[in-house]
């Protein structure tokens, strides 16, 4: 189980029966541009910065909270978005980090933060995709950008050093002609019982 630093204020209206506003905040360090939004209206100021109210015109898909080996996966998409989205889709965006934060705020659509906001995802962006729609009325333009977590299971580590890396290195030193055969003479040793 994932445990997170929550401000009192913002916990104790996540967790009043009367039920609560919330707010989801995202912050893409696209090159060039780094982008704050949130998913409500008009503007919030946090963190030194001003987050841009971007309305229902997001969709965000977070994995669970749980530990393994696999890289966690998410999705971000904007949706309604004018033709200069070209102008972003020609940057490659790939390895920006992203990272999303949950808050309460006093009313709906509001932007005036109650307590502070809790991070629920971090992760670098692994693509883009133009998610383009046409329609009776013209056409929607959007972007999604697939986000990962971690390295890929399958990533390895390996680090190998030789004779030759030595000498390079280090011209003269003969220390390393020594470990040339050391795993073939290691199999052959017989220790006494």
């Amino acid at each position: 189980m994932v445990e997170r630093d929550i401000h009192p204020d913002t916990y104790a209206e996540i967790c009043d029966p009367a039920g609560f506003n919330p707010v989801v905040m995202y912050f893409i360090d696209w090159p060039g541009d780094p982008i704050y939004a949130h998913g409500n209206r008009g503007t919030i100021s946090w963190n030194s910065q001003s987050w841009t109210g971007i309305g229902n015109v997001s969709d965000i898909r977070l994995p669970s909270d749980e530990f393994g080996m696999a890289a966690q996966e998410a999705s971000f998409a904007l949706l309604g978005l004018g033709d200069d989205l070209d102008t972003y889709l020609e940057t490659d965006g790939r390895g920006a980090e992203a990272t999303f934060y949950f808050g309460v705020v006093t009313e709906r659509d509001g932007n005036t933060l109650i307590g502070e906001p809790f991070r629920i995802f971090s992760g670098v962006i692994n693509g883009a995709r133009d998610v383009t729609e046409f329609m009776a009325l013209g056409y929607s333009r959007g972007v999604q950008l697939p986000l990962i977590s971690g390295p890929s299971q399958r990533s390895t580590f390996s680090a190998s050093h030789s004779h030759e890396d030595q000498s390079a290195a280090y011209p003269g030193d003969t220390g390393g002609r020594l470990l040339v055969n050391s795993e073939r003479e290691a199999g052959r040793l017989r220790w006494p019982e």
